[in-house]
């Protein structure tokens, strides 16, 4: 059995997974030498036959070359008939012959025909000669002094079984070293049951007992070896074949079954990448007039990636052969063609296969996968034909929705307004920073707008009702603003107005307050009309200005100063960043009160409706200020989010959590805690390992803990927050969606997001006894729920009667001041004990 991963990088300084390979080589070397050095003088068990050392070579080689390809999970390793040549060698050569035959086999099957890493290639040179020691360690303390019978046959089976079961468990090891965790029992248990080495020993016994008994039988032998090594090669292809042909059956289902274009990209990327056996899969598609590519890729991690370039001429010769002459490229290992090895170089590949997406007539973009797994062979020409047919089937499902055009839109576009979306912005500032730098233009302005009381006008008429005032509201400003700038939205209720080529203090703000006059006028929602402002932060860029993100930090912080100050609109100052005087107080405080353990933690029941039993809580943090008195959190944790203080509260709201859930524990009472996590939490890579330390720390099982999330949080940068999401989920953590709503987008992501409960919104819940039109909300949430196989909390039950319609709906959990207000963590375990006494625990 042979290790075979290969994934391409230049030499670095060695990583802690490349010493603990290192590591596992010693102890394969060590075994190697333990039980292969005292056997390796002694003399071959038959004479009859004399095996050298270079015909044994040659026949490992020839079984190397016969393989099965399995792949476990990312991973490509190969079953091999080469306990035909071990066996042979054990009875016919002398130990020192064997040992030279699998090692200069070895050596010069990775030089001729592999691909693996240096580091790969000495692992597989160690491996075989520990195959090789424990083989005839086993084979010479068994079969010592007998003849060819059965005391030799169970030698024979013994030493090559054990070295074939070694093997894969050594494989196993590294497996898991490269991937992080491996079944190790699997592994072992598909390695005993594996029929092919058992088979290619007895077929090497009888070949033993005939040769012992007439060595003439040798031709009849050799011809009988080579029917069955084509024999097994015709198997292997079939076998793959067939696995080929499941895929695409399932490729073509679930691409035909995906109605999102994003849900059908990342299908097909995904599938092209695993059907054959890719690192790398991306779909690019060019603008009619060439100068752009918008490009969906897939690597190694599996998430989906987009990204729009300007046309690269060093594509200039792929994209003759794929786009004007409609043809697929291969561009094999070691391709010949210079061409191909520097645009494989230039892109990070070893190897490729590109094929042509057509739409009608004509080809919209290109499919590609690139650097194949797998030791033994470079992409072929099946490769091309397999994927030219999964680009058929990809062309027909966009074609058919007509979504070619809205992967460019909706790449750089908001879905929801339809305005140029934050991608879209940074591309427009860079280029106009980039006009700026080459002396084309005096500057340029940048605003940033947040809404007032949005949340308000979602918590009281819905997400549906708020997405139709966002509509309106991006219209309004399109009409304000007309062709002086670009209006986008980046997010939530945040907007952005670019306006290039003038760095005109006067003409920015003018602007800026027709943008605020056209909020003025009412919206009309439900029947109401609702009046919503805004705060404007406005930066401008000069001829020193060359960095998007400072400038939209900038318009950021004038923005946050224009909303505290109640003035509405604010060009940014330098002053701004250390001197307002409200947020350099909270923020400078908010630091110490973390430092000091000033931000505490209390928690508000939530108990089950069928029995009343409380059985997790929520986490609600609390700042008492010594001279503000209680901050609301509404205040300083989007301070903390924007001062980069948001991480240690996070950290600082688990930690309390948690410690209050082991004490809880201890005392007993095995209550769940869930905490919220804001935004930028979200966006926050070390979130995952806060979380699996604290866990860690304190004890506590990651089920008693649970997540609460939002939707504006997730929608704030989907891919990442689903990404980080999953990982959460995969400790073991509980997930809610908080604030849930009937927004189409709320519906459209749940079955997306690795969520085990949702929390109906208080506005919903708020008189539900006596508005219809909530109650009817509120159960078709309930429904959706019990539907999905969620746990649906309703929040904000403020009265026996709510409770009594959410009992009869069959909503699970409740939380409200009807069953207890927060509380400090401590006042948790005497309330619980009040209420025992009094016998009035339950809410049912």
């Amino acid at each position: 059995m042979t290790l075979a991963v290969r994934r391409p990088t230049g030499w670095r300084r060695p990583d802690a997974q490349t010493l603990r390979i290192l590591a596992l080589l010693v102890v394969v070397v060590g075994i190697a030498g333990a039980t292969g050095l005292p056997v390796l003088g002694d003399s071959p068990l038959l004479t009859t036959v004399s095996l050298p050392w270079w015909l044994l070579a040659l026949g490992f080689a020839v079984t190397d070359a016969f393989v099965l390809n399995i792949r476990v999970r990312r991973e490509t390793h190969t079953l091999t008939l080469s306990e035909l040549p071990l066996v042979l060698g054990l009875f016919f050569a002398a130990p020192a012959a064997l040992l030279a035959a699998r090692l200069v086999s070895s050596i010069v099957s990775s030089a001729l025909t592999r691909r693996s890493r240096p580091l790969k290639a000495a692992f597989n040179l160690c491996l075989g000669a520990m195959e090789v020691g424990v083989s005839l360690a086993l084979f010479h303390l068994i079969a010592s002094g007998s003849e060819v019978g059965p005391v030799s046959w169970v030698a024979a089976y013994a030493g090559a079984l054990a070295a074939d079961w070694l093997g894969a468990l050594a494989v196993c090891t590294a497996i898991g070293i490269h991937e992080g965790r491996v079944d190790l029992a699997a592994t072992l248990r598909e390695a005993v049951l594996n029929p092919m080495p058992a088979l290619a020993t007895t077929t090497a016994l009888i070949t033993v007992t005939c040769l012992s008994a007439s060595a003439a039988s040798a031709p009849l032998l050799v011809v009988f070896a080579a029917m069955l090594l084509l024999g097994f090669r015709a198997y292997a292809t079939l076998s793959e074949r067939h696995l080929h042909l499941e895929r695409l059956y399932r490729f073509s289902q679930a691409v035909g079954s995906e109605p999102e274009t994003h849900d059908v990209l990342h299908t097909v990327l995904a599938q092209a990448r695993d059907i054959l056996h890719a690192e790398r899969a991306v779909a690019a598609f060019r603008t009619p007039d060439g100068s752009t590519v918008t490009r969906f890729r897939i690597d190694a991690d599996g998430r989906m990636t987009t990204s729009v370039d300007p046309f690269d001429p060093a594509d200039g010769w792929l994209a003759t052969q794929v786009y004007d002459q409609r043809r697929a490229v291969l561009l094999p290992y070691n391709s010949s063609d210079a061409d191909a090895r520097e645009w494989l170089a230039s892109r990070g590949l070893l190897d490729a296969v590109v094929v042509p997406l057509s739409r009608g007539t004509g080809i919209a973009g290109s499919l590609s996968v690139g650097n194949r797994l797998g030791a033994l062979r470079t992409f072929t020409q099946d490769d091309v034909l397999l994927l030219e047919t999964m680009a058929n089937h990809c062309s027909v499902a966009l074609s058919n929705g007509e979504l070619i055009g809205r992967l460019r839109h909706d790449a750089l576009h908001d879905s929801l307004t339809g305005l140029p979306n934050r991608a879209d912005l940074q591309r427009r500032l860079t280029e106009a920073l980039a006009e700026i730098t080459a002396g084309r233009a005096a500057g340029a302005a940048v605003m940033i707008l947040d809404l007032d009381e949005f949340k308000a006008v979602n918590d009281t008429l819905g997400h549906h009702e708020g997405d139709r005032l966002l509509v309106e509201v991006a219209a309004r400003l399109t009409t304000a603003v007309g062709n002086a700038g670009t209006v986008a939205r980046l997010g939530g209720d945040e907007f952005a107005i670019l306006v290039p080529g003038s760095s005109d203090e006067g003409r920015a703000l003018r602007l800026a307050r027709r943008a605020l006059h056209a909020l003025e006028e009412p919206i009309a929602l439900e029947g109401h009309e609702v009046e919503v402002g805004g705060s404007i932060g406005i930066a401008l860029a000069g001829p020193q200005s060359c960095d998007p993100a400072v400038l939209l930090k900038q318009a950021d912080l004038a923005m946050y100063d224009a909303k505290t100050s109640t003035r509405g609109l604010r060009v940014y100052e330098p002053e701004l960043d250390a001197d307002s005087p409200r947020r350099l107080t909270l923020v400078s405080e908010l630091r110490a009160a973390l430092a000091n353990g000033d931000v505490v933690v209390h928690v508000q029941p939530q108990a089950v409706l069928a029995t009343g039993d409380v059985v997790r809580v929520e986490a609600l943090v609390r700042w008492e200020h010594p001279e503000l008195g209680w901050v609301s959190p509404d205040e300083f944790v989007p301070v903390a989010e924007r001062s980069g203080l948001i991480r240690p509260l996070t950290t600082r709201v688990l930690d309390a959590s948690l410690a209050a859930c082991a004490r809880w524990r201890a005392a007993g009472q095995d209550i769940g805690v869930a905490v919220n996590l804001s935004t930028r939490s979200l966006q926050d890579s070390d979130l995952l390992d806060d979380v699996e330390r604290l866990l860690r720390r304190h004890g506590v099982p990651a089920d008693r803990l649970t997540l609460e999330v939002t939707e504006s949080s997730v929608m704030a940068d989907p891919a990442r927050a689903v990404a980080l999401l999953h990982q959460v989920r995969a400790l073991g953590v509980r997930l809610s969606l908080d604030d849930f709503g009937t927004g189409y987008s709320s519906l459209s992501y749940l079955q997306r997001l690795p969520v085990q409960e949702v929390k109906i919104d208080r506005s919903f819940v708020t008189g539900l006894g006596t508005e219809g039109e909530n109650a009817a909300i509120v159960r078709a949430i309930v429904d959706l729920g019990r539907h999905l196989g969620l746990e649906v909390v309703a929040e904000g039950v403020e009265d026996q009667g709510t409770a009594d319609v959410l009992t009869a709906m069959g909503c699970d959990l409740v939380q409200g001041w009807h069953l207890a207000r927060a509380m400090p963590t401590d006042d948790l375990l005497p309330w619980l004990a009040g209420l025992r006494r009094h016998g009035s625990l339950r809410v049912v």
